[in-house]
């Protein structure tokens, strides 16, 4: 008998777990993050940067963006290395991650904390334009 054409083929995706530790990994983003920008800059541009980052790492978290041991690339890197790319090598990091995100995400999460991403950058960037004179 053929198969009846009327019938969808169901296609079962593999949920892929992050190897990551999150407690750790956000404790590892927070606090040298948070001490280098503390005595760096004001406290503004501080807590501006802490929140990127956070949101950064959120968004790589729920994607399920994470290091591969398999692979060699410079965008191979978990999501503490994301968000401590994107804090402290802005000008790199936010673009690559930016062009990047889609090809990495392994599950298909929601948008809020990309779109929380993009804001926080846009604000950065408009907030470093401005000059310290805000």
């Amino acid at each position: 008998m053929e198969p009846d054409s009327n019938q969808e083929e169901t296609v079962v995706v593999e949920s892929v777990e992050n190897p990551h530790e999150f407690w750790p990994q956000l404790l590892g983003l927070i606090l040298p993050v948070g001490c280098i920008l503390y005595f760096l800059t004001d406290p503004i541009f501080t807590a501006f940067m802490l929140a990127l980052g956070l949101a950064a790492f959120a968004d790589a978290w729920t994607s399920g963006i994470y290091k591969d041991p398999s692979k060699k690339s410079f965008v191979n890197i978990s999501p503490m290395g994301w968000g401590l790319a994107i804090t402290m090598l802005f000008i790199v990091g936010y673009p690559v991650y930016l062009l990047n995100r889609n090809k990495l995400r392994t599950r298909q999460a929601g948008n809020g904390y990309f779109i929380a991403t993009v804001v926080l950058g846009i604000l950065l960037i408009a907030l470093t334009v401005a000059g310290p004179g805000l």
